[in-house]
């Protein structure tokens, strides 16, 4: 859940890269799947269950809040995957989406196809990136952008973006949700995970529940051992004011938004449902890890922004005991919702990961045992 912070500062503007094709020959990458039967290896492996969810045309807009090179980024699944040779031949529509549309929180798309190739000169691989708990899918739109080079899934989880309408029927149901997203995208190889706040507690039962879909896993505020008494009673008393459009302009200042964002961020606060809010909130305030979470041998980082609640950071030995291969990191002067905060360092955060398998140098190391003390 995304927590209430102090104002920060206002989002530093991105830097632009360039654009090129995407290398179509690109090899391609193949892990085992723990799925298959070791006396069936012919046996192709079956897909994660995958509760209902929006209408087929509302998961497909093609709307996003970005213009420019990196527009053509945001192709929806269809439009990117589908070899129809009408639908190639088609001029591309390149219109900027109109304001109605950019302030539809439902709107952005959950499949983001690469257009460029890597620096590295390496195969195109595929991020996938989930959200916290009080915004959707279209809060990656910075990641998204930077990120022109990958291919990009931007889920919306349960109850929220496009999904606000559905019930939310659990953590372990919202996992198996995103790995069967990913099974239904990704054609072969495992993806690189990232989660914050919900995000990241999500992300954590799918390397428990699907380890064999994830190359790498980053989470960034994750309160694993629960939130205090006084927090949860906070927190369900900021349920009634959902409807009300000044506390969502109030947050969006404080985790330093502007703009477009100010207006994505209250037009989705107001329509998230408070009996989906309260079922989120008494699951994930008590804390605690999944079941056979130790199975995962991946890479793991975990981070803490400097400036958000101190239980994330405690947080560290309770994920390091079962996890004893993550590497812990502060993220300096920054809140809950650094993706929007700081855009840029949090981007290049992810890129050191993925690419090289090492903690950017502008985080602040942190071992384990500093932060056992409650």
């Amino acid at each position: 859940m995304s927590q209430p912070s102090a104002a920060t500062p206002k989002e530093p503007a991105l830097a632009k890269e360039p654009t090129a094709p995407v290398n179509a020959a690109a090899a391609q990458r193949t892990i085992p799947d723990a799925t298959t039967p070791v006396t069936q290896p012919q046996a192709k492996p079956a897909k994660p269950a995958r509760p209902p969810r929006a209408p087929k045309s509302v998961r497909e807009k093609a709307v996003a809040p970005v213009s420019g090179p990196d527009e053509k980024a945001h192709t929806n699944t269809v439009e990117s995957k589908q070899q129809d040779p009408a639908r190639s031949s088609a001029p591309q529509n390149t219109e900027k989406p109109s304001p109605s549309a950019v302030r539809d929180p439902g709107g952005y798309p959950e499949f983001h196809a690469p257009t460029r190739v890597r620096n590295d000169g390496k195969a195109t691989q595929t991020i996938v990136f989930l959200h916290g708990g009080n915004v959707a899918n279209w809060s990656w739109d910075p990641q998204v952008r930077a990120f022109s080079d990958y291919e990009v899934l931007t889920p919306h989880l349960p109850g929220f973006g496009a999904r606000a309408a559905e019930d939310w029927a659990g953590l372990d149901s919202a996992a198996d949700d995103v790995a069967a997203i990913i099974a239904d995208e990704v054609s072969s190889g495992g993806v690189h995970l990232v989660g914050l706040s919900l995000g990241g507690v999500v992300a954590l039962r799918v390397v428990a529940r699907h380890p064999e879909l994830i190359d790498s896993l980053m989470l960034s505020g994750v309160p694993a051992i629960g939130v205090s008494s006084s927090m949860r009673k906070l927190s369900r008393m900021q349920l009634k004011l959902f409807s009300s459009e000044w506390f969502w302009r109030f947050q969006a200042g404080a985790y330093g938004m502007i703009a477009d964002e100010k207006e994505l961020f209250t037009d989705h606060g107001t329509k998230l449902r408070a009996d989906n809010m309260r079922a989120i909130m008494d699951e994930v305030d008590p804390g605690g890890l999944p079941a056979k979470l130790g199975d995962y041998k991946g890479p793991v980082m975990v981070v803490a922004g400097g400036k958000e609640p101190k239980l994330v950071s405690k947080s560290f030995p309770t994920l390091g005991k079962v996890l004893p291969q993550a590497q812990f990191r502060t993220a300096v002067g920054r809140h809950h919702q650094w993706n929007i905060e700081d855009p840029i360092l949090f981007n290049a955060t992810v890129r050191s990961w993925i690419e090289k398998g090492i903690a950017h140098p502008r985080l602040q190391e942190t071992g384990v045992l500093e932060t056992d003390e409650f």
